[in-house]
C-alpha cells in the first residue's frame, strides 16, 4: 500500500499493511507544470488534503441508494450520495444500485499497489461475484510520492465526463501509458475520447473541485495510503489477495 510517508523504494514488501495510525496530512503538492488551470487547481488539492483532519470517524449507515451505472458527467449541483457513510457524490460507479455488495475504492493512478489490485484482484472478484458487486471509485492522488498522480486523477474525471471512466481505469492501470502529458493524451485516444474536449478539460482543470472533494473524504477517514477500500462499510487496506476480499464479501452475503 502506498503511504506518503515512504518513498517508493522504501515501500514494504508485505501484502498486508499495518493499520494507519497517524493523522498527519501528506506534504502539500508542488505546483503542476500544465497550464494556469491546473496550477489554480493545485491550491484546491492542498485545501482538500488538509480539510477534515478535525473530523472523527463517520458512523456507517445504510446506503441511500444510487441509480445503476451512473458513469456520466459529474455536476457540483448533484445531490449528496452516500454508501455506508462514505460520500460518493459524483464518483464513477459501475454496477447496479441494487447490488448487495458495494466496494468503494480510494485509489491513485500512479500507485503500483493500486495497479496490482486493478490488474490481479479486481478481475477475479468481478468474475466470481458479477452483478452482486457495485464498484465506486474515489480519487486519492498521493502527490508527495507520485508527482503526476493529480493530473491522472483530473484525466479520469475528464474521461468520466465523456462516459468512459472505467475504460480510463483499465487503460491507466494496464501499464501501457504513463502519467506524463503525452501519456495521458495517448491513453485518452486509446479509449476513444474526444481529444480536443479531453485536452481542454484537463488543461483547465475542470474537475479540480471534484478531486478536492475526494481528498476531503479520504481525510475524513484518515486514509493516507492507497489502495484503501470500504466493502459495505468494512475497511480493507492494501493490494490484498482476492481471498481477503472474498472472505468479507461472503460473510456479508451469508449474513454472518
Amino acid at each position: 500500500m502506498d503511504d506518503p510517508s515512504l518513498s517508493q523504494d522504501e515501500m514494504p514488501a508485505a501484502e498486508e499493511p499495518s493499520p494507519v495510525t497517524s493523522a498527519e496530512p501528506p506534504v502539500t503538492p508542488p505546483e503542476p507544470p500544465r497550464g494556469s488551470g491546473v496550477a489554480r487547481a493545485a491550491a484546491l488539492v492542498g485545501l482538500g488534503l488538509l480539510a477534515g483532519l478535525g473530523v472523527g470517524w463517520a458512523l456507517f449507515h445504510e446506503d441511500e441508494g444510487r441509480p445503476p451505472s451512473v458513469d456520466g458527467p459529474a455536476s457540483v449541483e448533484s445531490p449528496a450520495v452516500e454508501s455506508h457513510g462514505v460520500d460518493v457524490t459524483n464518483d464513477p460507479t459501475l454496477g447496479s444500485g441494487e447490488a448487495p455488495i458495494t466496494i468503494v475504492e480510494f485509489s491513485d493512478f500512479d500507485c503500483p499497489f493500486c495497479t496490482r489490485f486493478a490488474t490481479l484482484t479486481a478481475p477475479l472478484l468481478r468474475r466470481q461475484y458479477g452483478d452482486s458487486i457495485r464498484w465506486i471509485f474515489v480519487n486519492l492522488p498521493l502527490q508527495a510520492i507520485h508527482p503526476r498522480a493529480y493530473e491522472a486523477a483530473l484525466g479520469g474525471e475528464c474521461a468520466h465526463e465523456q462516459g468512459r471512466f472505467w475504460e480510463w481505469y483499465d487503460v491507466m492501470f494496464s501499464g501501457r501509458f504513463d502519467t506524463s502529458d503525452e501519456g495521458l493524451s495517448a491513453a485518452a485516444g486509446a479509449i476513444g475520447l474526444e481529444g480536443d474536449r479531453f485536452e481542454q478539460c484537463l488543461a483547465k482543470a475542470d474537475y479540480a473541485r471534484e478531486v478536492a472533494a475526494d481528498l476531503h473524504e479520504a481525510q475524513k477517514f484518515y486514509i493516507l495510503g492507497t489502495p484503501t477500500f470500504f466493502i459495505n462499510g468494512q475497511r480493507l487496506e492494501g493490494a490484498l489477495p482476492a481471498e481477503h476480499f472474498a472472505s468479507v464479501i461472503d460473510s456479508i452475503l451469508s449474513g454472518t
